[in-house]
C-alpha cells in the first residue's frame, strides 16, 4: 500500500465522517424526535394558542406559564414545574 492509497482511504474517511455527522444532525436529530412524542403542556394542562401558554384545567395554586420560556429548555426543568404544580409532564417526566 503507498502513500497515495494511504491518503485516499483517510480523505475518503474524513469526507465520510463529516458528510454522516451533517446528515445526523440535520435530518436524524434524535432531539426533533424526541420532541414529537412529548406533549406541549403537562398532564390537565392546555395549550392556548392564542396566548401561547399552559393553562390549568383543575384548582391549583399554579399559573399559567409559556412551555417554551428559556427557563424550561430541560426535561428536568419541566418535570420540575409538573410536580410542583401535581401533575406530570409526559415525556419530560421519567
Amino acid at each position: 500500500m503507498s502513500y497515495s492509497d494511504l491518503a485516499v482511504a483517510i480523505i475518503a474517511t474524513a469526507i465520510f465522517t463529516v458528510a454522516f455527522l451533517a446528515l445526523y444532525k440535520y435530518v436524524i436529530n434524535p432531539q426533533k424526535v424526541l420532541n414529537i412524542a412529548k406533549s406541549q403542556c403537562p398532564d390537565r394542562w392546555s395549550y392556548n394558542s392564542l396566548t401561547k401558554q399552559c393553562e390549568p384545567q383543575y384548582t391549583t395554586h399554579c399559573t399559567a406559564f409559556d412551555p417554551n420560556a428559556t427557563t424550561l429548555q430541560t426535561a428536568a426543568a419541566k418535570c420540575n414545574v409538573a410536580h410542583s404544580c401535581g401533575t406530570s409532564w409526559p415525556g419530560n417526566c421519567p
